[in-house]
């Protein structure tokens, strides 16, 4: 096969929230409700800290309740940064994963989000058909915590890396983390009794200082409910809000030079991803690349697909919206845009 055609059938996915919509997990409001909900069960007094900044945040007298469907994330997660801030500046910091609050929060955040993905048999076929369209040479970029597509490529039977260490396998890049994923080694690691097979990405032999690890015990909902592993979950999520600047440096060699992946894929689709106000980096990032495509491989003819059904679509994408190379579906993820992938895929 010659090194255009090779091009030709690889590609770059790029998933928002929109992608695992279909499937359960819940969208941002819901998202923040569950959670919320699921916190004041579990950790009472954690929960009121973090609803106490709410609170204040939202400019809510103490004595009413706060309806977290309802409110931004984004906000809430800024303020803790001022409380994360705030504690950082006098050595009170609950640990180098963050204000207790914020590490709480991820916890619970991830927790729910494990208990709202469907897993094995309960994968809707959608995503066991996108797991099995895909092959060696895409590359899959996330900006989702949930472990909908890994739990669908391990049905599928299909091998994919964080890292890119396996070169066979498909490259699944998580830039905002995921929920089985924790920054730094558990503490004494080495003597543990539990064993949630921690791997780790390599950064450290590169630019960074401190490790990333996953598990992929931790993609399956049983490990969460057991108390003895409590202590080794302290999930890395790069959480909305303007804290991001500060939280996606810990996995900043994911984000070097991400144009080198449109060099060796053709297509692009962006499925589900709406574009917020405070995503700046992605914006930025799409900025930089999106508009000039077709002078990346070399190789003509590549599109960009834009699968979103939001009224603002074209708005949030005017950089590229009316460009030659890109179409746009207005609609949820279907099995049709799979057919379209496929068909691509094969006149290449």
């Amino acid at each position: 096969m010659s090194f255009k055609s090779q091009i030709k059938q690889n590609r770059t996915f790029i998933l928002g929230a929109g992608f695992s919509a279909h499937a359960g997990v819940p969208m941002i409001g819901e998202l923040l409700h569950r959670t919320m909900t699921n916190f004041k069960r579990d950790c009472y007094g954690l929960y009121q800290r973090v609803d106490n900044c709410a609170h204040d945040c939202f400019n809510f007298d103490q004595s009413l309740n706060i309806d977290y469907s309802s409110v931004s994330f984004s906000d809430l997660c800024t303020f803790l940064e001022y409380i994360e801030l705030r504690e950082y500046g006098g050595g009170e910091r609950f640990s180098k994963d963050g204000s207790r609050e914020k590490v709480s929060l991820r916890y619970y955040l991830s927790k729910t989000i494990i208990d709202s993905t469907p897993e094995g048999v309960c994968i809707p076929q959608l995503y066991l058909d996108f797991a099995n369209e895909l092959h060696n040479g895409d590359i899959v970029i996330s900006f989702n915590w949930d472990p909908l597509l890994e739990r669908s490529l391990n049905v599928a039977g299909k091998e994919y890396t964080y890292n890119g260490s396996n070169t066979n396998a498909i490259r699944l890049i998580k830039l905002h983390g995921s929920v089985n994923w924790r920054l730094g080694e558990p503490y004494d690691f080495q003597k543990s009794k539990i064993n949630l097979h921690w791997e780790s990405m390599g950064f450290t032999d590169g630019m960074m200082d401190q490790e990333i690890y996953h598990s992929s015990k931790l993609l399956e909902a049983s490990y969460w409910h057991r108390p003895d592993c409590a202590a080794e979950i302290v999930p890395f999520l790069v959480l909305p809000g303007y804290g991001k600047a500060f939280d996606v440096r810990a996995n900043a060699e994911l984000w070097y030079k991400p144009e080198f992946m449109f060099a060796f894929t053709h297509d692009v689709y962006i499925i589900g991803l709406s574009l917020a106000p405070d995503d700046f980096f992605i914006r930025s990032f799409f900025l930089a690349n999106l508009p000039f495509i077709e002078s990346f491989s070399g190789v003509p003819g590549r599109q960009i697909h834009i699968i979103n059904p939001a009224s603002d679509i074209c708005q949030n994408y005017n950089f590229i919206a009316d460009k030659s190379f890109t179409v746009l579906h207005k609609e949820k993820f279907n099995s049709n845009h799979i057919k379209i992938m496929t068909k691509n895929r094969l006149k290449a």
